[in-house]
């Protein structure tokens, strides 16, 4: 992963460099001329600001619909109502959001102040890393934390955050899982998993979590 993730620096140095030299209509080319008051983006905020619209653009949407399809193929009847009712898709990724979200933890906080959490005593200055997939399933906020249910009354699940650091690609993000679930049981409707739940092998990245692969099968016969 570290070797992957300087690979990955060299090459975006080297990109940063070309695109200042010979500036182009993209979005990298925006970020490096972007200004504020003289004040630009350094080195390390580009490749910041690259990392986020990644990975919040690309990795956790194909979680959702991963992890989302993991919990669906191993239910049947929800399967049959969503094919029979596509309306219900949209409270389905909701639910699939909660259940089982792409992302399990927060970035790292620092405490401004001495407080008390849950029992728990935490001093000015000290990390706190909040994982959203605990808090999806809090027992003193949904009843049968541990099961799949779309029927549940205003889900409000943190899968997207809170406050000020509330997703800002939510609504493109639920609209992706809502086209591609629609579209997965349209055209596949009979789709089963072809492993063992089991033996589903999870990629785990730092706050993230989803498949490495997800063997299906699909016999256009049946």
């Amino acid at each position: 992963m570290m070797l992957l993730m300087m690979e990955f620096v060299n090459y975006l140095n080297i990109l940063f460099d070309e695109r200042q030299a010979n500036p182009g209509d993209d979005l990298i080319t925006g970020l490096i001329q972007a200004e504020e008051e003289g004040d630009k983006l350094s080195r390390e905020e580009l490749f910041s600001m690259l990392v986020l619209l990644i990975v919040a653009g690309h990795e956790t949407t194909v979680g959702l619909i991963g992890n989302g399809a993991f919990a669906l193929l191993q239910d049947q009847a929800l399967m049959a109502r969503l094919k029979e009712n596509p309306a219900d898709v949209a409270a389905a990724v909701e639910e699939f959001l909660r259940y089982d979200g792409p992302v399990e933890r927060v970035f790292v906080r620092w405490a401004a102040e001495d407080l008390e959490l849950g029992g728990q005593f935490i001093k000015r200055g000290e990390a706190v890393i909040s994982v959203i997939a605990a808090a999806n399933r809090d027992p003193e906020l949904f009843e049968r934390p541990h099961e799949l249910d779309i029927d549940r009354p205003q889900n409000k699940h943190m899968a997207f955050g809170k406050g000020v650091h509330f997703c800002l690609g939510a609504p493109l993000a639920r609209l992706e899982g809502e086209v591609a679930f629609q579209a997965l049981l349209a055209r596949l409707p009979n789709l089963r998993l072809n492993v063992a739940p089991e033996a589903a092998e999870v990629r785990w990245s730092p706050g993230l979590r989803n498949f490495v692969s997800l063997p299906v099968r699909w016999d256009p016969s049946e």
